[in-house]
């Protein structure tokens, strides 16, 4: 009975559960050829830090091994893309679990109706991405002996061993997090209640005032700006830079930007309804979604240090080349999920625009005004990061022309993809729920 419950519930939901099991597959894909080419890498002599600053953090990242150095970085890449994914899977079912309470449903039952959900996901997108990892492994050999490179990319038990630790530790720990959530949320969720509400606390004294809100606002933008010059001076430090990017941006998306888009709308009033609620709804999505923004970047920049600030070996290099293009599917992919976990709860936005006189074809053109700009946001703070840095790296001749190009459309095509995809989602939420003003 709950087996087929589940089944139906992932039935009626299947295009969540789809991106969830394709989520699940190119992390498996990735986790498993990663695991296996990092056992063909040939170490070289260990770089020991002896002091957390950062002249150790750049000779680590310069010259010890990369097989060592990418280890944590993918797992854990890997990891909060699927966490993030599993938030837009679980939060988008909490209604429907929180009727299953109401109707008596016991905490066991349910932790069983989510643990099945779960294997039928994991039954379908597993395998074949452990099928997948070994076809990518026998390609990539190919390529690399079609090189001159002398190495044989073979399945390593230790690999295998690795490869299972992680994933059963993700998939526990998903797992944990489904249960809890529903139970704890689920209520709350069906008696309208938003748990993602954010409070904004007012400051006191010297950090309250004008001036000082302003000088703040002046470091943010030049801690977002003054990187990009700092790209050219050292391909290894890419990532550091970028870091200090991020710090700058958050202030400059938080207190320039979103403020700039309220006094826009303010002063713009009701003159224009589509171009207003279109502004306001992208306002919220930025506030919404920038932590996934800066990961998607951040994590990019990485990868473009690791394979342009030191020297690889032909294994290396493919590796790095390969987990930049996972990557940047998968943290496209999770800026999705985190925008669709908002888009799922805006219809009574929409129900409330409805009532105030907005038609149909209106509404269609704020969702699609806002999701292109969204992404068009998202793309041009990737073409400016990501664009700049690829153009010191080749002014520098750290890497051929057609490596450069194929990574910097590895970083925008899946951009444009999962913009193409939140757009038909949205129109199916609006379709779906558009007389039920919840």
């Amino acid at each position: 009975m709950i087996f087929k419950e589940a089944l139906r519930s992932l039935k009626n939901s299947r295009s969540k559960a789809v991106f969830f099991a394709l989520t699940f597959f190119i992390t498996t894909a990735l986790l498993f050829v990663y695991f296996n080419m990092a056992e063909a890498v040939p170490h070289k002599d260990e770089v020991f830090v002896s002091d957390n600053n950062l002249a150790d953090m750049l000779q680590l990242l310069s010259k010890g091994n990369a097989s060592n150095l990418m280890m944590v970085f993918v797992v854990i890449m890997c990891a909060i893309d699927l966490f993030f994914t599993n938030d837009f899977f679980v939060k988008n079912k909490s209604k429907e679990i929180a009727v299953r309470m109401i109707c008596g449903a016991t905490y066991l039952q349910l932790a069983g109706y989510l643990l099945i959900q779960m294997l039928i996901l994991l039954a379908v997108s597993i395998p074949p991405g452990i099928l997948a990892g070994y076809g990518l492994l026998r390609v990539f050999e190919a390529v690399l002996v079609k090189g001159g490179a002398d190495v044989a990319l073979k399945i390593s038990s230790f690999a295998i061993v690795e490869f299972v630790t992680v994933m059963l530790f993700i998939i526990g720990v998903i797992t944990m997090l489904n249960s809890s959530f529903a139970y704890k949320s689920g209520a709350v969720l069906l008696a309208g209640g938003n748990i993602g509400a954010m409070k904004k606390e007012g400051g006191y004294g010297l950090t309250n005032t004008k001036v000082f809100q302003y000088l703040l606002n002046l470091i943010g933008i030049g801690a977002a700006v003054l990187p990009l010059y700092g790209f050219f001076k050292s391909n290894g430090g890419l990532a550091v830079m970028m870091v200090i990017a991020c710090v700058g941006l958050e202030r400059t998306i938080s207190n320039v930007l979103l403020p700039a888009l309220t006094r826009y709308n303010r002063k713009k009033g009701t003159a224009d309804t589509v171009e207003t609620a279109a502004n306001g709804f992208l306002r919220r999505d930025l506030q919404f979604t920038k932590i996934t923004i800066f990961l998607l970047i951040g994590d990019l920049m990485v990868m473009l240090s690791m394979l342009t600030g030191r020297e690889n070996s032909a294994v290396e290099k493919l590796m790095i080349i390969f987990t930049y293009i996972a990557i940047s599917i998968l943290q496209s992919m999770t800026v999705m999920f985190r925008l669709e976990t908002d888009l799922s709860s805006r219809t009574r936005e929409y129900f409330i625009l409805g009532q105030l006189g907005t038609d149909e074809k209106m509404r269609g053109a704020i969702m699609n005004r806002e999701i292109r700009r969204f992404y068009l946001f998202v793309g041009l703070l990737c073409v400016i990061y990501l664009g700049t840095a690829l153009v010191s790296i080749y002014l520098s001749k750290g890497a051929a022309l057609s490596e450069l190009i194929l990574l910097g459309v590895s970083a925008l095509v899946p951009l444009a993809v999962m913009g193409f995809i939140t757009i038909v989602f949205y129109r199916n939420v609006m379709k779906n729920n558009k007389t039920s003003g919840q």
